[in-house]
C-alpha cells in the first residue's frame, strides 16, 4: 500500500503520540496501513473511499493513502484484540 509522505505530515500532526513512539519511517507507514485496513469505510465516492480509524479519516484511492483528516463527530473503535490479532498476522512482535 502506497502511503503518500503528506499523509505522514498529517499523522506526526494529528497522532503525535503514536507518531513519537515510532523508531523509524517505515514503524510510521506500518501503523497507517494497520489503521487504514482495520478502520471502517464510511463513505465511497467511485475510486476514493474514506477509512475512519477513531477520529481518524483516512482517504485512499486506487490503493493509495492520498489524504487523512480528523473526524470529531464520527468515532469507529478498534478493539485491543483486533489489533494484536494484525499485528500477529503481519509478523509484528509486539512487546
Amino acid at each position: 500500500m502506497k502511503i503518500k509522505s503528506s499523509v505522514i505530515e498529517k499523522y506526526s500532526q494529528l497522532c503525535m503520540k503514536s507518531y513519537l513512539s515510532c523508531d523509524s519511517f517505515e514503524e510510521v507507514r506500518y501503523k497507517i496501513k494497520k489503521c487504514v485496513t482495520l478502520g471502517q469505510v464510511v463513505k465511497v465516492e467511485g475510486n476514493t473511499k474514506h477509512i475512519q480509524y477513531y477520529y481518524n479519516r483516512f482517504i485512499v484511492e486506487n490503493g493509495e493513502v492520498i489524504d487523512l483528516y480528523q473526524d470529531k463527530n464520527t468515532y469507529i473503535e478498534v478493539s485491543e484484540r483486533v489489533k494484536a490479532a494484525y499485528d500477529r498476522l503481519e509478523g509484528k512482535v509486539v512487546v
